[in-house]
């Protein structure tokens, strides 16, 4: 009798709610999908100048290491939140994994370099160009079983001349060394990157990396659309198929912290060890038409040529647009006047997805 009482009260509980709830969604303004830019691009867009003392990736001071751009792959399972060592990445990505919405994280670390970072998981095409992006070295646990040169890790590593053990890390095979399981998290959620011995065994190795400057800014944005709240669902290739609740995230812009703070479908984003979210000032929806090989995703062109970013900044909303020369050039990211995005300094959230992901705000 005491279980069917609690039963009809959390009915009750919810019959509540869900009008709420919906009023919530009603009130949420959606963004129309698409992949095609309408924004008068330039013909060219010149490399920002390196500016001494400070990041090119944040616009902050350095701490005085040496720049060894490197990005890992997080694990975008629900099971292996939280992450660590993400306070320590400059910039943090979703990504597209396979199948019908599912993505995994990526995190480049460019200024700070933690002892160990993680959960690492399997890379994919996807990937591959988003460290290119910034000429980094990309640390993995594993590939998918994909065949062709668009799909297969090994193949797009080979092709772009990322170096077994010098910018293409794999942990689960050649690059061992520089991994480890950490304690009290069940496999396979639990493979540690050690970032700061493939820092320093970029130095030691004198490995050459271009930097690529973003542009930034000290004024906050004020014009727009207010958006001091996001909510970005991913569906896979079509609007038709259902939102993947695993891979929603949710940014909430705090004005006191100065940038959004992100949730998943379980709760906040935080770094396992510190319990701290990352704060990130700029969060951009960049959009690119997804290929398919054998049920793996990878992106159009490598991720070259030229698309829609949606830009969010300061609980504001503007629709920008996104170009690369080619596969291994800069990520160029413009704002809606034609001219190169000024990113506000603070870290960054870059959602790479297709037009097919809902993305909404209030």
């Amino acid at each position: 009798m005491k279980k069917l009482t609690r039963v009809i009260a959390l009915a009750l509980i919810l019959c509540l709610c869900l009008p709420l709830l919906a009023q919530a969604e009603d009130n949420m303004t959606q963004i129309k999908g698409t992949l095609k830019n309408s924004i008068k691009l330039k013909k060219s867009y010149p490399a920002n100048p390196e500016i001494e003392g400070e990041s090119p990736i944040t616009g902050l001071p350095t701490n005085g290491e040496p720049y060894t751009p490197i990005i890992i792959d997080l694990d975008g399972s629900p099971a292996a939140y939280p992450h660590w060592g993400i306070n320590d990445a400059d910039m943090l990505f979703q990504v597209p994994n396979a199948g019908a919405g599912s993505t995994k994280l990526m995190a480049l670390f460019t200024s700070t370099y933690p002892d160990q970072a993680g959960g690492v998981r399997s890379a994919r095409g996807s990937m591959v160009p988003v460290a290119l992006c910034f000429d980094a070295a990309f640390g993995y646990a594993g590939i998918a079983p994909v065949k062709g040169k668009n799909a297969n890790v090994d193949d797009l590593t080979k092709k772009f001349n990322m170096k077994k053990g010098v910018k293409a890390y794999n942990l689960l095979g050649e690059s061992q060394a520089y991994r480890s399981r950490i304690q009290g998290i069940n496999e396979p959620h639990n493979l540690s990157a050690h970032i700061k011995q493939i820092h320093e065994h970029l130095i030691a190795e004198n490995v050459p990396f271009e930097v690529r400057p973003f542009r930034f800014t000290d004024t906050p944005r004020t014009d727009g659309k207010n958006a001091s709240y996001i909510k970005i669902v991913h569906r896979g290739d079509s609007v038709k198929k259902p939102v993947n609740p695993s891979s929603t995230s949710f940014f909430t812009y705090d004005e006191t912290l100065g940038g959004y703070t992100r949730a998943y479908s379980e709760g906040e984003d935080v770094d396992r060890y510190t319990g701290v979210a990352p704060v990130f000032a700029n969060v951009i929806v960049l959009r690119v038409k997804f290929r398919w090989q054998n049920s793996y995703v990878y992106l159009d062109d490598h991720m070259s040529g030229t698309g829609v970013i949606e830009i969010f900044q300061n609980g504001h909303y503007v629709r920008g647009a996104w170009k690369r020369e080619s596969a291994t050039s800069r990520l160029i990211l413009i704002g809606p006047d034609g001219n190169e995005l000024e990113l506000q300094r603070g870290k960054t959230f870059i959602v790479v997805t297709n037009d097919a992901t809902g993305v909404s705000y209030r």
